[in-house]
């Protein structure tokens, strides 16, 4: 796979006016019917409604369910601790991969069982190698990898350094996270008291959302999704997984499975519908901490979302039969699988929907027959649609709340970011359209862009 910067990325009229011209394509096509009936819209609009509905009632839910605080695992006496390798991809990572170091040496871990391997591209165009290569000169828990191969992107390089971890249990964190002291003891815990589990993840906590307007934003998205969504999936039994920078595996995982699939852009939730259907269990546990940094401008935020966009596509096509078909996950977690892969597939084509308000105001205008009814089919649904920004806060209040109660600590505007981050989680649902239409209309082929870091832009 090929792999690009984002300051190599480039936008120019021309790719604009295709891509508007596609998206304008794709509502003329699903508004068509309409021509021939206006039910066809009152139709139109009740499914856009219940899908969005669902989607939001399951945030809503989620954020109930995950109010109560984490289990903790069993203790474990100290020579039933396990080997564990912490693995780092890096590329161009100068400018955090020292924290990430730092963190690392003050993990409450048994040294002789600890390895730290930072394997690093041999094309960075910063200190990255340097980096890696003094901190394995002055530690003997680190281990320095130069990768020096063509194509790239996180998987091969996190399959490149799996290939010189010797750990019973691997720890795959990004560059720019940072693990608390107790994150890998507690992790390792899980994995002593249960036996299917093949798989913990911790929660990735942002640590800059004083950056930027996009920082801060990303930053809240970022805390519902990791506390809120991700956790209660662990609480109702359903499709656990793991998104993001950070995840802790047994390592004959990749020996059962194989490595990280390099020719999909999230490698992480590929490798979650692989561990599910063999029936086995991905813990979450939002007490298992690492601290992230989240893109600052538009051009980083817009690369790394759209990448996510189209890998959770790629995802949802592959897995969605195949989950459904295998004998391994719980009913449950088939159930939540398939609503979670079908909305991402679905998400794109709620934007027919898009023109639809135009029509409500031009038969207030009384450009047509104001006795044609245009409301969704649902029953109080001009109501039902008023209030669809209420759900993401209470999700985010939730959050705050066992945040607060969890003596966790948020940057004030968060919670005033907090109180409009619905029109930001629409503003999301634009890049699922761009990946839509690279993926299945252009076709075109996918490429790794590496997120920028905060003070490289």
């Amino acid at each position: 796979m090929d792999v690009e910067r984002v300051d190599e990325q480039t936008v120019s009229l021309s790719k604009v006016a295709l891509y508007g011209s596609l998206v304008l394509a794709i509502v003329v096509v699903g508004l068509l019917p309409a021509l021939l009936s206006w039910s066809y819209i009152r139709a139109l609009k009740t499914v856009i409604l219940l899908v969005i509905l669902v989607q939001l009632a399951r945030l809503t839910l989620s954020a109930i369910i995950s109010v109560p605080e984490a289990a903790d695992p069993p203790e474990l006496a100290d020579d039933e601790r396990p080997t564990v390798s912490v693995i780092i991809p890096a590329y161009n990572e100068a400018s955090v991969l020292p924290e990430t170091i730092e963190a690392c040496k003050n993990l409450e871990y048994d040294a002789e069982k600890l390895e730290v391997v930072i394997c690093y591209e041999a094309d960075c165009t910063d200190n990255t190698g340097k980096i890696a290569e003094r901190a394995a000169a002055e530690d003997s828990r680190f281990v320095a990898v130069e990768r020096d191969e063509e194509g790239g992107g996180k998987a091969v390089a996190a399959n490149y350094a799996l290939e010189h971890a010797d750990g019973e249990i691997i720890a795959s964190i990004d560059a720019d996270h940072q693990f608390e002291s107790d994150a890998v003891d507690r992790a390792v815990r899980w994995f002593a008291a249960e036996e299917d589990t093949w798989c913990v993840k911790g929660r990735c906590y942002g640590r800059n959302p004083g950056d930027s307007l996009i920082a801060l934003y990303a930053t809240v998205d970022r805390h519902i999704i990791e506390k809120v969504e991700l956790f209660a999936r662990q609480v109702f039994g359903g499709f656990t997984l793991f998104g993001g920078g950070q995840a802790f595996f047994r390592s004959t995982v990749f020996e059962e499975i194989g490595p990280f699939d390099e020719e999909i852009l999230v490698e992480d939730i590929d490798l979650s519908a692989k561990i599910h259907a063999e029936g086995k269990t991905i813990r979450m546990d939002p007490d298992i901490i690492t601290y992230e940094e989240q893109p600052t401008t538009v051009l980083s935020w817009w690369s790394q979302r759209k990448r996510w966009a189209r890998g959770w596509m790629q995802v949802s096509v592959r897995h969605i039969g195949r989950i459904m078909r295998s004998p391994g996950p719980s009913k449950t977690a088939k159930a939540d699988a398939v609503q979670t892969f079908s909305y991402n597939l679905l998400l794109p084509l709620l934007f027919i929907g898009l023109p639809l308000p135009l029509l409500d105001l031009l038969q207030t205008a009384g450009f047509f027959d104001a006795g044609v009814k245009l409301t969704a089919y649902l029953p109080y649904s001009r109501v039902l649609w008023t209030i669809l920004g209420v759900f993401p806060v209470i999700a985010a209040g939730a959050m705050f709340y066992s945040d607060r109660r969890d003596g966790l600590d948020h940057h004030p505007h968060e919670y005033i970011a907090a109180l409009t981050i619905g029109a930001f989680l629409v503003v999301n649902s634009i890049f699922y359209v761009i990946a839509f239409i690279e993926e299945f209309i252009l076709r075109r082929d996918a490429v790794y862009v590496t997120t920028a870091r905060a003070d490289d832009e």
